[in-house]
């Protein structure tokens, strides 16, 4: 947590001894929990992140029969046959994220800067497994496709 070591030196370079004895034994902790606690919030961009791409390719290859957008069938798939193509709603489900965006690139829906912040975000969710925790610029780049495909 290069953030809370960073917070602790300014504090003890800004504050008294007692001051900043007090800093650790009060603030620090709470400083630690709330960085902790935005850990999901970078899964959260790019899991929205990815329903948006679905969406966007949904609307362009005409699969909503309205102006409703379908997010998910239900368990009645007959019902939202008058909303959605079905078979191709529940095909383009499966599809993988970087499908999705070189369909999206392919059709000229996203510009090549876009289309490789998006490409990187994969890569990066892809080593989550790998990772102990993201990086702010992980917690940067999360944000910013989400902020570039609420966009589109």
């Amino acid at each position: 947590m290069e953030t809370v070591k960073h917070i602790r030196k300014l504090a003890e370079l800004n504050l008294c001894n007692r001051c900043f004895q007090m800093y650790k034994q009060l603030l620090e902790p709470n400083i630690q929990s709330a960085i902790l606690s935005l850990r999901s919030v970078p899964l959260a961009d790019w899991i929205q992140t990815e329903l948006e791409i679905t969406q966007i390719i949904m609307k362009n290859k005409g699969i909503f029969k309205g102006d409703i957008i379908v997010i998910s069938l239900g368990k009645n798939e007959d019902e939202n046959a008058n909303l959605v193509d079905v078979k191709a709603f529940k095909e383009i489900k499966k599809w993988g994220f970087k499908r999705k965006i070189d369909y999206l690139h392919n059709t000229g829906v996203l510009q090549d800067s876009s289309y490789e912040l998006l490409n990187k975000a994969r890569e990066t969710r892809n080593r989550f497994h790998d990772l102990i925790a993201f990086t702010e610029e992980d917690y940067i780049l999360f944000r910013l496709t989400y902020i570039i495909t609420n966009q589109i």
